[in-house]
C-alpha cells in the first residue's frame, strides 16, 4: 500500500470533528511520518498535555516510553495496514502532569487499539484509540480474588471433612471393634475385659470431646455462648483439670507437676468454661509430650491478674507456625501421616473462651524439640485461701440412694437401661416409662409415689416440657411438688437455661457422668425433705 507524509485536509477535518465528539476515550492521530495530527480532549485531561504542546511533534518525542515498550513496532505494522490490540498495555499512557495525576490518581489502567488510517487503498496515517478500563480491571481483580478465596475455602473444607471423617472413624473403630470382640461369646479373662472397657471408654470420650468442641466453636461463631459468672478459685479448677487429665498422662508415661501458689487470686468467670480452658491446655501438652516427659501447671497472682501457665518438655512449635497456633482447624502437620490426631479446635476454643473472660492467652516455644509454654492471664478479683471449696473430683457413691424411689422416663431403651443401672447400683428403687403418656398414667394411679423423676426431653408425641406442665396439674404428692431432673442430649448452655426456667430442678447433658446424675438426685430429694439419702463421699 502507498502512503503519504501528511493527512489530507478533508480527512483531518472529519477526524478532528469526530475526536471532539468522542470524549469517552482517547483518540490520537498521526500522519504517515508518525507526527501527531490529532489529540483529543480526553488525552488533554488524562495527561495534562495540551494540543498546542503536542500537535506537529513526532509521536515518539512526545511519548518516548512507547519506544521503550516496543510500541514503535506496532506503529510500523499499522502503517502496513495491520491492526494491533493491546489489552491493559497503556497503563500510564504518558507520565501525567502533577495536576493531571492528582485528578486521575496517577493509576489509570488503559486498553488500546493501534490501527491504520486509510484513504482508499493508501495508508495515510495511524489512529490510536485508548479506553479507560480502570474499573473493569479492578472488577476483574476482585472477581479473581473472590474466586481464589472460594477455591481456598473449598480446599479447607475438603481437608476439614477428610480430617473430621478420620477423627470420627478412628475412635469409632476401637469402640465397635472391642464391642464385637466381647459379643463373640468367647471366654475372656478379667484383664482382657478390663482392657476392652478402658479402650471403649477412652475412645467414646474422645468422640464426645470432638463433638463438643465443634458445637462450642459453632456457638462462639454465632455469638450464642453465655457465661454463668461467679467468683471462682482458679486454683481449684486447675486441680480438677489435673485430676481429669492424670489417667491419660499416666497411660502415656508423662509426669504431671503442679506449681500452685499458697494463695491464688479469685477470678470472675464461668467455672465450667474455665475448667475447659485448663483441661484443653493440659490435654494439648500431654498429647505433644513423649513418654518420660513432663507437663507443669503453674498458677500465681500478679498485681491485677491471675497468671496460669502450662509448660511441657514436648516437641515444641516451629517459629513459622507460632502465629497460627490459635487459628481454627490449623495444625502444624495437617498431612495424613501426622503423628497426632485432632481437628485443630482445642487451642482456638481456649483463645475464644479466655477472651470472653476479658483475659489473654499467649504461646512461646524455643523451637522443635524444646517444649512449649502457654500463658493465660485473667483479671483478678481478690485473694482466696487454698482451703476454698474446689471442684469435686469423681468418687464412688455406693448406697447413697438407698430407699429413694425414682421414675425414669426415656423412650430409647438402651439409654433408659443405662439410667436404671446407674441409680439401682446405688440403692434406688426404679419405675420406668417409655413415653410421657405412660409416665402420667403411672403417676395418676400410683402404688407408691416416686421421690424424684428423671426424664428425657426429646421424645415423640410429647416432650419433657409437656410432661412437666402436665404433672403440675396432678395432686401435690404425686405431681405438683415432685422434683424433676432433665437428662437430655439437648446439652447446650441455652438448653440448660431454658430447662431451668421451665421448672426442672436440674439439667444434665448426655452422655452423662454417673456421679453427676446421682449427685443431682441427692440434692433434689434432700431439698424436698424425704427420704434423706446418704451424702455422697467427697
Amino acid at each position: 500500500m502507498g502512503r503519504g507524509n501528511r493527512l489530507p485536509d478533508h480527512i483531518s477535518d472529519a477526524v478532528l470533528r469526530w475526536m471532539d465528539a468522542s470524549a469517552a476515550q482517547g483518540i490520537l492521530i498521526t500522519d504517515a511520518s508518525l507526527v501527531i495530527r490529532g489529540w483529543n480532549q480526553w488525552l488533554v485531561t488524562s495527561t495534562g498535555l495540551t494540543r498546542d504542546a503536542v500537535l506537529g511533534r513526532p509521536l515518539f518525542e512526545v511519548v518516548p516510553s512507547f519506544v521503550e515498550r516496543g510500541f514503535d513496532q506496532y506503529y510500523a505494522e499499522a502503517l502496513t495496514g495491520q491492526v494491533k490490540v493491546l489489552s491493559h498495555a497503556f497503563h500510564r499512557f504518558v507520565m501525567p502532569s502533577a495536576e493531571a495525576a492528582l485528578r486521575i490518581g496517577g493509576q489509570m489502567q488503559q486498553a488500546g487499539r493501534i490501527a491504520p488510517l486509510t484513504e482508499g487503498l493508501a495508508v495515510v496515517g495511524t489512529v490510536t484509540l485508548i479506553e479507560d478500563v480502570t474499573e473493569r480491571v479492578a472488577s476483574d481483580q476482585e472477581l479473581r480474588g473472590r474466586i481464589a478465596t472460594a477455591e481456598a475455602a473449598s480446599r479447607v473444607k475438603d481437608e476439614f471433612l477428610a480430617t473430621l471423617s478420620h477423627e470420627i472413624r478412628t475412635p469409632l473403630n476401637a469402640v465397635l471393634g472391642w464391642t464385637r470382640i466381647l459379643r463373640s461369646r468367647q471366654e475372656f479373662d478379667v484383664a482382657t475385659v478390663r482392657r476392652a472397657i478402658e479402650v471403649i471408654d477412652r475412645n467414646a470420650s474422645a468422640q464426645l470431646t470432638l463433638v463438643s468442641d465443634m458445637l462450642d466453636m459453632a456457638r462462639i461463631s454465632s455469638g450464642k455462648v453465655r457465661l454463668e459468672t461467679a467468683d471462682v478459685d482458679l486454683g481449684a479448677i486447675a486441680i480438677a483439670a489435673i485430676d481429669a487429665i492424670r489417667p491419660t498422662a499416666d497411660a502415656k508415661g508423662v509426669r504431671l507437676v503442679t506449681d500452685l501458689a499458697p494463695q491464688s487470686a479469685a477470678v470472675s468467670g464461668d467455672a465450667d468454661r474455665l475448667l475447659q480452658v485448663v483441661w484443653n491446655l493440659l490435654s494439648n501438652a500431654v498429647k505433644f509430650t513423649d513418654r518420660g516427659g513432663q507437663v507443669t501447671l503453674g498458677l500465681s497472682a500478679e498485681a491485677r491478674t491471675v497468671l496460669l501457665t502450662v509448660t511441657d518438655t514436648g516437641q515444641g512449635i516451629p517459629s513459622t507456625f507460632l502465629p497460627q497456633v490459635f487459628e481454627r482447624f490449623k495444625q502444624a502437620d495437617p498431612s495424613s501421616s501426622r503423628r497426632h490426631g485432632g481437628l485443630g479446635l482445642g487451642l482456638a476454643l481456649v483463645k475464644e473462651l479466655v477472651e470472653l473472660h476479658a483475659g489473654s492467652v499467649t504461646v512461646a516455644s524455643p523451637g522443635d524439640g524444646q517444649g512449649t509454654t502457654f500463658r493465660v492471664r485473667l483479671p483478678a478479683r481478690g485473694l482466696l485461701s487454698r482451703s476454698s471449696p474446689r471442684v469435686q473430683a469423681r468418687g464412688s457413691a455406693d448406697g447413697v440412694l438407698a430407699g429413694v424411689r425414682i421414675l425414669v422416663i426415656e423412650d430409647d431403651l438402651d439409654a433408659g437401661e443405662i439410667v436404671v443401672r446407674t441409680v439401682t447400683s446405688v440403692g434406688a428403687v426404679v419405675m420406668s416409662a417409655s413415653s410421657v403418656s405412660e409416665a402420667l398414667e403411672l403417676l395418676r394411679t400410683p402404688a407408691d409415689c416416686p421421690n424424684v423423676i428423671v426424664t428425657d426431653i426429646g421424645m415423640p408425641n410429647a416432650d419433657g416440657y409437656t410432661f412437666l406442665r402436665e404433672i403440675r396439674r396432678l395432686p401435690a404428692e404425686c405431681g405438683a411438688t415432685l422434683p424433676v431432673i432433665a437428662l437430655t442430649a439437648y446439652a447446650a448452655p441455652e438448653d440448660r437455661a431454658r430447662a431451668l426456667r421451665a421448672g426442672f430442678h436440674a439439667h444434665i447433658g448426655k452422655p452423662f457422668a454417673p456421679e453427676a446424675l446421682v449427685s443431682a438426685i441427692v440434692r433434689a430429694v434432700a431439698g424436698r425433705g424425704a427420704p434423706s439419702p446418704a451424702r455422697p463421699p467427697r
